[in-house]
């Protein structure tokens, strides 16, 4: 009786959490990853309460129906924790996954097989489970709820995998009569109602920490390009280049001025000087990655961090926003006339180097650039032609195997 009365815990956990998660999407629509937080949690719901009033009754037919419920409320959590740390989820293959462990099962219970039953049902959602895990901990983390979150998740896949073994080789009743079917469900339930409230709260944590943080950012954006400001670019970046140096991953800094800048405010006037600014902002926020960071950092100046990039693609990209700059006049109002040009500067990360050490390298690739004439890209003291041309020119060495 105390353990039937025990698992309503968890329905009623998981029904409070998906309010709290559809209001907060309600609130801002565009985070689709707390929809599907709310869609986890709705399918936790459903699948308890099948779980306690109707799964003995189930045939074969309705516990897959079932198991591929829950599945889909682990395919929900994964693809929102996935969408948030910027990362593609291996849906597909879960989905497969779901599918196969779901024919299992139909077949454990046409065999009568409650051992097996157990397996499949606790091993499957485990498993993604724990790729939901390693997702956010090779994803983008934004806070210390996202760190807290891994390791939960972590607890709570350990305990999938450990509990079908612990109800296996439980002995069937205890010296003192009690059947130890009735504690391990006691157990099972306070455990997984315990991790399941911790992993709710820390999805709300973030959630909030990420509202948090676009308001802060939108106060620290620059009204005319659109880009983050220079201290809100510096923090953005800071994290992307701790990342870079955890993952080894090769990141490169583009920075570049806009040519002549003060000409242009003194002889067409600020409201001119401004549509420029606005023109470039919108060229870099079209050309630039999503996994990028980019911002204004100065009155005419901007910078690009390009992840997962090494120099020459980097400068390639540079080269191809001076050229999409280049080929725009001076926007609309300016009366045409004005050609606007951009001069760039790129260098690529060395070992654990800081952001300040990796910015003054690639500004004084800058300042090299607007000595040879401006309008043109430098890395390592070459123009981007000359760097392009003498790659080219590298001798291609045969490899022997």
């Amino acid at each position: 009786m105390q353990a039937q009365i025990l698992t309503f815990i968890i329905p009623a956990i998981a029904l409070i959490f998906t309010a709290v998660f559809a209001a907060l999407w309600w609130n801002d629509r565009s985070q689709r990853h707390v929809l599907a937080y709310s869609v986890c949690f709705s399918t936790m719901t459903l699948g308890t309460a099948i779980n306690i009033w109707i799964f003995e009754g189930l045939d074969p037919v309705g516990v897959v129906v079932y198991h591929l419920l829950s599945m889909g409320g682990m395919l929900a959590l994964l693809w929102g924790a996935a969408g948030r740390a910027g990362i593609k989820p291996p849906i597909m293959a879960c989905a497969l996954a779901a599918l196969a462990s779901s024919a299992f099962l139909y077949f454990a219970v046409v065999l009568e097989l409650p051992d097996a039953m157990r397996m499949a049902q606790n091993t499957s959602s485990a498993l993604i489970i724990s790729l939901s895990a390693l997702t956010l901990w090779f994803g983008k983390k934004h806070n210390w709820a996202d760190n807290a979150l891994i390791w939960v998740l972590a607890l709570l896949a350990s305990f999938g995998f450990v509990r079908p073994m612990m109800t296996l080789f439980a002995p069937a009743v205890l010296e003192d009569g009690v059947a130890s079917s009735s504690i391990l469900t006691s157990i099972h339930v306070l455990v997984l109602a315990t991790l399941l409230t911790l992993m709710a709260l820390c999805l709300v944590t973030s959630v909030v920490f990420d509202t948090m943080q676009r308001q802060r950012n939108e106060t620290r954006s620059d009204p005319l390009s659109g880009l983050p400001l220079r201290a809100a670019f510096e923090e953005e970046t800071a994290q992307l280049l701790w990342r870079a140096h955890r993952t080894a991953v090769p990141v490169s800094l583009i920075v570049g001025d806009i040519d002549h800048f003060k000409r242009i405010n003194d002889g067409w006037g600020h409201s001119t000087g401004d549509m420029v600014i606005t023109n470039v902002g919108r060229t870099i926020k079209r050309m630039v990655r999503s996994g990028d960071a980019a911002g204004r950092i100065g009155g005419e100046e901007f910078c690009i961090l390009v992840w997962d990039c090494q120099l020459h693609t980097a400068a390639q990209m540079a080269e191809r926003l001076r050229l999409a700059i280049a080929g725009e006049d001076g926007g609309d109002g300016a009366g045409g006339g004005l050609n606007v040009t951009m001069s760039f500067g790129v260098a690529e990360m060395t070992g654990t180097e800081s952001y300040q050490s990796l910015f003054e390298r690639a500004d004084r690739s800058l300042y090299r650039a607007k000595d040879k004439g401006r309008n043109r890209v430098i890395l390592e003291g070459k123009t981007f032609e000359e760097a392009d041309r003498r790659r080219l020119m590298e001798p291609v060495i045969p490899v022997h195997g």
